[in-house]
């Protein structure tokens, strides 16, 4: 029963291909028609898959982008009372919106570990890979040295400085930390060396040549539809 439930699951290189299809797929979209469509189709995507429904909050990681678009064209109404290219504005605000909803869908279904491994799995150059694991791996550990440093700046009085008599301490303490990575980073890339480990990701011919046919499906579908939204 497990290993049938493992074989029907689908694997996390074809969901991250299937994730970078349909984000070129909405980039391609010119009608609000297709657009409706699709980010109710996000939406519904979202509301099955995920235990919180309000799928608002997953626009959060965009909203400042998108604000900072319509501010030229409050401006321009508010002085010209004209609304010039609105159109093409809304159509990209749309577009971000409905990508957003859709990565934040993805990345709260699955793990992290299943969409690196997804990502490790496509057949990257390796240095790409190398730097992805090694991201994934030691990130926390960044996370945690910028937080232990910002608590040693606050315990010396930091925020008791005024001006620009802060920006020296700041930025030796910046130069401090990237010398730190840099040796910490050769450090770790040189034990994984010595453990065997190459940057490929655990991916066969098989497998790949599985994936080539499903995403093609997937790009001929989409195409098709780009193509019928044009004519009707």
């Amino acid at each position: 029963m497990i290993k049938k439930n493992k074989k029907n699951q689908i694997s996390p290189e074809y969901t991250m291909v299937s994730l970078f299809i349909i984000l070129f797929f909405i980039s391609s979209i010119k009608t609000y028609r297709l657009l409706t469509i699709t980010g109710l189709a996000v939406i519904i995507y979202y509301i099955i898959s995920c235990k919180n429904k309000f799928f608002i909050r997953l626009t959060k990681p965009v909203l400042p982008f998108v604000l900072l678009m319509l501010l030229p064209i409050a401006i321009r109404f508010i002085l010209y009372r004209t609304v010039d290219d609105i159109d093409f504005t809304m159509t990209i605000i749309y577009k971000i919106l409905i990508s957003s909803i859709l990565l934040g869908t993805i990345v709260d279904k699955h793990s992290a570990l299943y969409l690196v491994e997804g990502i490790l799995n496509i057949g990257l150059p390796q240095i790409f890979n190398r730097i992805l694991a090694l991201t994934f791996r030691y990130f926390h550990m960044i996370d945690e040295d910028i937080e232990k440093g910002k608590k040693a700046l606050v315990s010396r009085g930091i925020a008791e400085r005024k001006g620009l008599s802060s920006l020296s301490i700041y930025g030796e303490w910046i130069g401090g930390f990237f010398l730190k990575s840099c040796n910490h980073g050769d450090m770790v890339s040189n034990a994984m060396k010595s453990r065997g480990f190459q940057g490929n990701g655990r991916s066969n011919e098989h497998i790949n040549k599985d994936l080539i046919l499903k995403s093609s499906m997937l790009v001929v579908f989409l195409i098709s539809i780009l193509f019928i939204d044009g004519k009707v």
